[in-house]
């Protein structure tokens, strides 16, 4: 895949933050991590017309479902947080 070279501006705490991703080993350099912003962002759209879809198919989640989802959510959170933990732990 050809490659090109731009500029980006972003606030200070956003470069602190991807350049500790790079750090930690989660990305091989910064442009790996803002291409992977930009592809998940390109890839939103069609996830949104999905979730469209479903709503006007089934109608909006119940509370059960937001619930559901709700717990899902921050399992998957805690489980992200505590594998974070886990690999500054392994660097240290």
């Amino acid at each position: 895949m050809a490659t090109m070279k731009i500029t980006v501006t972003v606030p200070e705490e956003l470069v602190a933050y991807i350049r500790e991703q790079v750090h930690e080993g989660h990305f091989d350099s910064v442009s790996a991590y803002m291409t992977r912003a930009a592809e998940s962002l390109r890839d939103f759209d069609p996830l949104d017309l999905l979730i469209a879809s479903m709503v006007a198919e089934t109608g909006e989640p119940g509370e059960d479902a937001k619930a559901w989802a709700d717990e899902a959510l921050a399992k998957a959170r805690q489980a992200k947080l505590g594998s974070a933990s886990v690999a500054a732990d392994d660097a240290a």
